[in-house]
């Protein structure tokens, strides 16, 4: 079976380069085995234990351990994109409408308590507990990225078992990669922060990041009975 497995493969990876020696330019995909989509500029070549490509992003020379690698989903994702890249574009409608506008077109401002959605790397403004401010790294080892960040607490009370999950997103809404973030303290005084990294390897671009924060706040109450002991009886 594994002989089998190994003469499929090479024979996906020989088509595939059979493809890209008389295609034209067009975007390559590796594909992991836990879903994630790395883009590549030029093919994607077997070195060893080692799938070797250029990253699309930064034109960085990169690798993949072959294991971690859909070597069939990774021939079948640029066979697919070079389908798409050579299909000719739809054509243009005779009649061009011309829209006309009214206020409702128009964006409104919000209400007052109403936030709008954060920008890539501004604060978030929902929930007690929210992401300030984050950023993209590149994981040292060229094995994929990291998110690195600060968690704010919005609150007057002092939050306890904070967590926050990090999804990062295509331009196609798929998304490729999620992961826990790991936070420098759990506890976060009022009004506070406390950093947070979320890594993930095999994922090298995303489009769109979107976070999970949670947490409790710990308040204290007196002793039931406090303030409320009955009065004394005089002296008989």
């Amino acid at each position: 079976m594994c002989h089998r497995n190994g003469t499929i493969h090479g024979i996906a990876l020989g088509l595939l380069a059979l493809g890209l020696a008389t295609s034209p330019v067009h975007a390559d995909w590796l594909v992991t085995k836990d879903g994630g989509r790395v883009e590549t500029k030029g093919t994607w070549q077997m070195k060893g234990k080692l799938v070797v490509f250029t990253r699309a992003d930064d034109g960085a020379l990169a690798s993949l351990r072959a294991t971690e690698v859909d070597l069939d989903a990774s021939a079948k994702a640029t066979a697919d994109a070079k389908v798409k890249a050579e299909a000719p574009p739809p054509p243009e409608p005779e009649h061009k409408k011309i829209a006309v506008l009214t206020d409702k077109d128009f964006r409104k401002p919000a209400p007052p308590g109403e936030a709008d959605t954060p920008d890539k790397g501004a604060p978030a403004k929902s929930g007690p507990l929210a992401v300030s401010t984050w950023k993209k790294l590149d994981i040292p080892t060229g094995d994929g990225i990291a998110i690195e960040g600060q968690i704010h607490n919005t609150t007057k009370d002092m939050m306890i078992n904070a967590s926050v999950d990090v999804q990062l997103f295509n331009e196609a809404g798929e998304r490729v990669g999620t992961a826990q973030g790991l936070l420098t303290s759990t506890s976060i005084a009022p009004d506070g922060t406390a950093s947070f990294r979320a890594n993930f390897p095999g994922v090298f671009t995303f489009t769109d990041a979107k976070f999970q924060v949670n947490g409790l706040p710990l308040t204290f109450t007196s002793p039931p009975g406090d303030g409320d002991k009955p009065a004394e009886a005089p002296p008989q």
